[in-house]
């Protein structure tokens, strides 16, 4: 028997993560959300790993785009964070942000600290989120910065000193 979500979130909770906005575009419809669950996973090809909740709006429109981008997140974007993740309530997360398409479309945001541009090459059902596997076919990194970090409920960054 697995463990119960609470004792799950507890524990998941002690894991550092880096904050990224996933964004895509459908059918003249562009949406991001605020995502943790990402990583690199193969160099050769260039392959990264999102995760996306199946019950989102993003997982349908991830589905008919099959593309999207991750747009890596500076310290000082807490807020832009927050909009995407939904916490500002029903406004259009686009506003006020400026972005651009690379190869895929997808929309990338100008002023985050770097971007991947992703084609996805496999798609898999686990649990009640759904893993998209994207084959970076674009990237770029916007200058020197200090990404924003997510623990333990609470956004965090580093202090190099």
């Amino acid at each position: 028997m697995p463990i119960s979500i609470d004792e799950f979130k507890q524990t998941m909770r002690q894991w550092a993560s880096g904050v990224t906005i996933v964004t895509m575009q459908a059918d003249g419809f562009a949406h991001g959300l605020t995502v943790s669950g990402f990583l690199s996973l193969s160099l050769e090809p260039p392959l990264v790993l999102i995760s996306i909740g199946q019950e989102l709006y993003s997982h349908d429109l991830l589905g008919k785009s099959q593309a999207f981008a991750v747009n890596l997140l500076r310290a000082d974007q807490q807020p832009l964070s927050d909009k995407f993740a939904g916490r500002w309530g029903d406004v259009d997360r686009f506003s006020g942000v400026t972005s651009h398409a690379e190869t895929t479309g997808a929309p990338v945001l100008d002023d985050c600290a770097a971007w991947l541009d992703c084609r996805v090459v496999s798609t898999y059902q686990a649990g009640d989120h759904a893993i998209y596997i994207g084959e970076v076919v674009a990237s770029g990194v916007n200058g020197a910065s200090t990404p924003l970090l997510y623990w333990n409920g609470d956004y965090r960054s580093i202090n190099n000193e």
